[in-house]
């Protein structure tokens, strides 16, 4: 490096040491000219590019200087971090599997290596990237935080107890750490932990900590305000680490004239997935003379039977898996798309930073997520009357929309159930079965005591739930125990060999019992499909509204209970007289065939109507405001 190079490289590396980037990107630039071979000159204007928010022009600095010293490790450290805020998942792969082959010592490399793979959707590879991590540094609370984290992906919760109680120890103060920690102690089914640190968890959301994903305060907590500080917190989060944490311009008009209405939905979870699973028929069923649909894909395509229904359901399809956001956001508005539905919400694989850059007009949340966003850049969430009332506004960072008729959609094309005996499933024939098939993380200590109680009340009843692993299954034993109920009343159902055999069996039960506050949401369609009645307890949010909104729309409201007495009081009625038991169920049987709940067609028109108010309203240049529909 010629000596006024290297006069430009202290005075630059002394003004980004201060915090003065462009003066440093500048200093950087005139060393260059004079030694324009100079690698760290063009490292330390990639640093400085990265800082300034022009990531795109910094990895082009670090390719420069890769080119010209290729055994730089910070520098593809540096290029693959930028990668990764620029959400190019496979380029970041390929550049930390080139570090990390020629340096193996390098933890850092490793550590964010899991992280690109756990972006990747491959969970398992990505905790294998942890393992050397945890080896070098035995003491790094951030590296115990991620394996746990890997492990709650992997449904491993017992262990991921332990890793982030380890975490716990280490750092204390790590402000995502606790709330991991209760998440795993709640789908782990350990409610004396859970117990434990929930309180502090609460006051941490409540004065704005970042402490827990927002999925996982629906089954915490019924406060609809504490879920949409959780949310935007999050979001806040979630953006720092892309290139659009800053104000962005939008890519889209205010709206567009199209002859027919562009829709766009945006999902990680067009496969094997439930939200596939209730949306596919949504998309076939569109009006294709009077709306334009498109797939925007960014998860990993799976080429199961769904999967194919909607890429077939499209007039167009695009996968954006492995795109930057931003270049993702252009293929959108480049398509011209109207309205953009984000089918996410604050899921594993959500994407908001493309919608931050507002690459559609109207941009909508449907769907996949009971609760708000938190982004001020989403202008509606789809509901309806009973899931969000225009009384939950204040706890909406979108603006309501209400369909005409119950929000949730039911695919046409499921199965008839298929019948299953008691015998075979191990239920004694004339015991009163109660049952609730919903994931165990969704039972809290309050509603097993609600049962629990039940159980007493009605000595020839049993509790059928959900099969869990041995760990899980003798936790509840042991619950019920200490309840004083005989721990052999619980019956565990296990997986079936096919979905129409899985409606069949709940036949064989009785009465479902719904959990609080995280209702039954799939698992309540396909119990009221199946034609089992549910008992739900109606509470203040949206996550808590879902069974109540799909009951009202079959005309069964008195099975939705306001308080937890009132709910116990339903369902024990209900188990001492068989003849109104049997009476509901006719009803349901006949609901079945007439309510819009099981009617696409007509949930369809009614998601239309919505479409098209919105879409007039952008036309006219209107601001997104509360929209409620009326049977079209």
């Amino acid at each position: 490096m010629q000596s006024a190079a290297e006069e430009q490289y202290r005075r630059a590396t002394a003004l980004y040491d201060a915090g003065d980037f462009v003066g440093a990107l500048a200093a950087y630039e005139a060393g260059l000219e004079a030694s324009p071979q100079a690698a760290a000159l063009q490292y330390g204007r990639g640093n400085c590019l990265v800082m300034l928010r022009r990531v795109e022009e910094a990895i082009g600095a670090f390719d420069c200087c890769l080119t010209l010293a290729p055994h730089h490790p910070i520098a593809q450290y540096n290029r693959a971090n930028a990668l990764v805020q620029l959400q190019r998942w496979q380029k970041a792969l390929e550049s930390l599997d080139a570090l990390v082959r020629g340096h193996p010592g390098m933890a850092d490399a490793w550590n964010n290596r899991s992280g690109v793979l756990q972006a990747l959707g491959r969970p398992d590879e990505a905790l294998e990237s942890l393992k050397p991590v945890l080896q070098m540094q035995p003491f790094n609370a951030r590296a115990f935080y991620n394996a746990g984290i890997l492990l709650l992906t992997l449904k491993r919760f017992d262990e991921a107890q332990q890793l982030l109680g380890r975490a716990f120890q280490l750092n204390p103060q790590q402000s995502d750490v606790l709330g991991s920690l209760v998440s795993a102690a709640l789908h782990a089914c350990d409610w004396p932990a859970l117990e434990q640190l929930l309180p502090l968890l609460l006051a941490k959301v409540q004065e704005g900590s970042r402490v827990v994903a927002p999925l996982a305060i629906l089954a915490l907590s019924d406060d609809a305000h504490l879920q949409r500080r959780c949310a935007e917190r999050n979001l806040q989060h979630a953006l720092a680490d892309t290139a659009v944490a800053g104000r962005v311009a939008p890519l889209a008009p205010k709206a567009h004239d199209h002859g027919k209405i562009r829709v766009g939905y945006l999902s990680s979870d067009f496969g094997d997935h439930p939200v596939a699973a209730q949306i596919v028929g949504v998309l076939e069923a569109h009006d294709r003379g009077r709306f334009e649909i498109s797939g925007w894909f960014t998860g990993q395509a799976d080429g199961s039977a769904r999967y194919r229904r909607i890429v077939n359901a499209c007039h167009h399809f695009v996968p954006l898996g492995g795109m930057g956001s931003r270049e993702a956001a252009e293929l959108i508005r480049a398509a011209e798309i109207d309205i953009l539905v984000d089918l996410n919400g604050q899921t594993l694989g959500w994407r908001p930073a493309i919608l931050k850059y507002r690459p559609a007009p109207v941009i909508a949340t449907y769907l996949g997520y009971a609760g708000t966003m938190g982004a001020d850049f989403v202008d509606y969430i789809i509901g309806d009357a009973h899931v969000t009332p225009f009384a939950l506004a204040p706890a909406m960072a979108e603006k309501i929309a209400q369909l005409p008729d119950c929000f949730w959609p039911s695919d046409p094309d499921l199965p008839e159930p298929e019948p299953v005996s008691r015998a075979e499933l191990g239920l004694p024939q004339e015991a009163f079965v109660f049952c609730c098939f919903n994931s165990h993380h969704k039972i809290r200590p309050v509603i097993f005591d609600a049962w629990m109680r039940l159980l007493k009340a009605v000595p020839d009843s049993l509790l059928w739930i959900r099969q869990g692993d041995p760990t899980v299954n003798a936790r509840f034993r042991q619950q019920a125990q200490s309840r004083g109920v005989d721990p052999t009343r619980l019956h565990f159902a296990g997986r079936m060999e096919n979905f129409a055999r899985h409606l069949g069996r709940q036949a064989e039960a009785d009465l479902f019992l719904d959990t609080w506050p995280y209702n039954a949401h799939a698992t309540a369609s396909d119990a009221l499909r199946a034609g089992l009645p549910i008992v739900t307890l109606r509470g203040e949010s949206f996550v808590s509204r879902v069974a109540a909104s799909l009951l009202s729309n079959l005309g069964l409201d008195e099975l939705i209970a306001s308080t937890m007495e009132e709910y116990e009081a339903i369902a024990l009625s209900l188990a001492r007289d068989a003849q109104r038991l049997e009476n509901v169920k006719l009803r349901l049987a006949g609901a079945r065939r007439t309510a819009a709940l099981f009617d696409m067609n007509r949930f369809v028109r009614g998601i239309e109507a919505v479409y098209e108010a919105m879409q007039a309203r952008a036309r006219r240049g209107e601001a997104p405001s509360p929209l409620k529909i009326f049977r079209p």
